[in-house]
């Protein structure tokens, strides 16, 4: 079975609860459409696990993005104390606004980690996709990214478009994808949607699926979700 998540944001509890009511197995495979840290409590033990993982493929997200403009090229001595002492002043405008969008958890459990993990951990986001393409058995044809697209244009190569119109695009419910392909995303929660009235469900247009639904803001709500390509049936937790 081909399963797809997007948007876990550090719940790493809600994804380890998640694959146990689909009953993932390493007969599946897993898509994690970016966002799998910050504003949660547990960001690097959920990338750690997804880490070991084989069958689990991970694309880039916003967040990750910024982690990595962060995090890259800190010494092994970096720590949470003195951190920022190693950031140019360019530098620490990207930092201030990654702790503005629920970085401090991140970078702490990230500096916390020895260096020999904290390098694993790196080479591992070095390699998260930006997109993926994916034609079922029975030819139904996706297209999965972090964001949506932006600028979208039918006959436009998806490695044609700028990273940002990738992991920061916010599609409107009006707006329209591949005719013959259904594009999926996060990184919007559908409970912010006009038409959803708050309720944190998948959102299905006829070109689109959004599917982050607020995991992070579960008090409110939020749910994390996750959708079963095969037979496109919906799970939340």
């Amino acid at each position: 079975m081909i399963y797809v998540m997007s948007d876990i944001h550090g719940c790493h509890a809600l994804f380890r609860k998640m694959i146990e009511k689909i009953e993932f197995s390493e007969n599946d495979d897993l898509y994690i459409l970016g966002d799998f840290i910050d504003r949660g409590d547990t960001p690097i033990p959920l990338l750690l696990d997804c880490m070991e993982r084989i069958n689990v493929y991970p694309l880039l997200g916003n967040h990750e993005a910024i982690m990595l403009q962060c995090v890259l090229g800190l010494p092994d001595e970096a720590n949470i104390e003195n951190v920022t002492d190693y950031y140019t002043d360019a530098g620490y405008a990207v930092y201030s606004a990654w702790m503005q969008n629920g970085g401090s958890i991140t970078l702490t459990q990230y500096l916390g980690l020895p260096p020999k993990k904290r390098a694993e951990l790196l080479s591992y986001m070095n390699e998260f996709r930006v997109y993926e393409e994916l034609t079922m058995p029975d030819g139904r044809q996706f297209v999965m990214t972090h964001s949506g697209i932006e600028d979208f244009d039918p006959e436009r190569p998806l490695y044609e478009y700028p990273l940002d119109a990738l992991i920061n695009a916010r599609p409107q419910q009006s707006d329209r994808f591949y005719p013959e392909k259904m594009l999926i995303f996060g990184h919007t929660p559908t409970l912010t949607y006009p038409q959803m009235h708050g309720r944190a469900e998948i959102l299905f247009t006829d070109t689109y699926i959004n599917i982050d639904c607020g995991a992070v803001f579960h008090e409110a709500g939020g749910k994390l979700a996750c959708l079963r390509l095969d037979d496109m049936e919906v799970f939340y937790v």
